[in-house]
C-alpha cells in the first residue's frame, strides 16, 4: 500500500497479513507513519487531497475501505470521541449489533471486557466513563458489530499502568479477533504481540516475533524505553 499527499509520498510499500486471533504490533518513532498506515486501511485519510494505492483482502477477496467498515473496527486513542455522546453504552451496543443483524450482547459483553458493574455501565453515556472504561466500551461496540479485526490506534495512551495492563489482557483474550495494534510503548508488547513491525520514514524496515529479535531502528526504540519498568501481566497469550 502507498499513500500520497499531492506529490509527496507518505507511506510506501506497507504490507502485512493478520490472522484471526493474532496480534500484530506496529511501532516506530513519531512521524514514522503508524497512524496513517492504520487509517489508510479503511480509507480514512486525515487530509485532502490524498491518494491510496494498493488493496486489502479478507479471506482472499478484495475489499475497499468502505466495505470493510463493520468487518474491521477502529479503536481510537480518544475513545470518548469515537462513542456517540447522545446514546448510552447499552444503546450503542444494541445499534451496532442491529447493523450486523444480531441481538444486542448487552451487559454480558461489557462483563467479558472487564466492567465490574456491567449493567450500570450499559446505562452510562460517554462523558460518564473513565478513560479505561471508554476504551473498553469502544472495543465492545466494535465486537457487537461483529468485527473480525480491530485496528487499535494508541488505545493505552493516557491510561495509568494498571488500566493499561488490564486493557491489554482483555485484548489478548479475544482469540477469534485479529488485532493490528499501533503503539509507541514497547513495554506493552512482551506476551501480547505475536509479531512486531517497525516503521521508519513510511516504510516497514523490520519485522520480528519479539523485542529481542529487533535490530536497527527497532533496537533503538527498545533501548530508548529500556529504563522504564514494564507493566506486570502474564507473559503468554490466553
Amino acid at each position: 500500500m502507498r499513500v500520497c499527499a499531492g506529490e509527496r509520498l507518505l507511506l510506501d510499500d506497507f504490507g502485512l497479513r493478520v490472522q484471526a486471533g493474532e496480534v500484530v504490533a506496529v511501532v516506530g518513532a513519531s512521524g514514522s507513519g503508524k497512524t496513517l498506515a492504520l487509517r489508510s486501511i479503511l480509507d480514512l485519510l486525515p487530509f485532502r487531497p490524498g491518494r491510496i494505492a494498493g488493496e486489502v483482502r479478507v479471506n482472499g477477496a478484495r475489499r475497499d475501505g468502505r466495505s470493510l467498515r463493520g468487518d474491521v473496527g477502529l479503536v481510537f486513542q480518544d475513545a470518548r470521541g469515537s462513542l456517540d455522546p447522545l446514546r448510552t453504552v447499552g444503546a450503542q451496543l444494541a445499534h451496532a449489533a442491529g447493523l450486523a443483524g444480531a441481538e444486542s450482547p448487552g451487559p454480558a459483553l461489557l462483563e467479558r471486557l472487564g466492567f465490574a458493574e456491567p449493567e450500570r455501565a450499559a446505562q452510562r453515556y460517554a462523558h460518564e466513563l473513565s478513560g479505561g472504561m471508554a476504551q473498553r466500551a469502544a472495543i465492545a461496540v466494535a465486537l457487537a458489530r461483529q468485527s473480525r479485526f480491530l485496528l487499535c490506534d494508541e488505545p493505552t495512551t493516557g491510561l495509568d499502568a494498571p488500566v493499561q495492563a488490564a486493557l491489554v489482557r482483555e485484548l489478548r483474550s479475544l482469540r477469534e479477533v485479529g488485532i493490528l495494534f499501533v503503539t509507541h510503548d514497547l513495554r506493552l508488547l512482551p506476551g501480547f504481540a505475536d509479531r512486531i513491525l517497525v516503521l521508519a520514514g513510511g516504510r516497514v524496515v523490520e519485522e520480528a516475533t519479539s523485542l529481542e529479535g529487533l535490530r536497527g531502528a527497532g533496537r533503538a526504540l527498545v533501548e530508548a524505553t529500556a529504563a522504564i519498568a514494564p507493566p506486570s501481566w502474564p507473559r503468554s497469550r490466553a
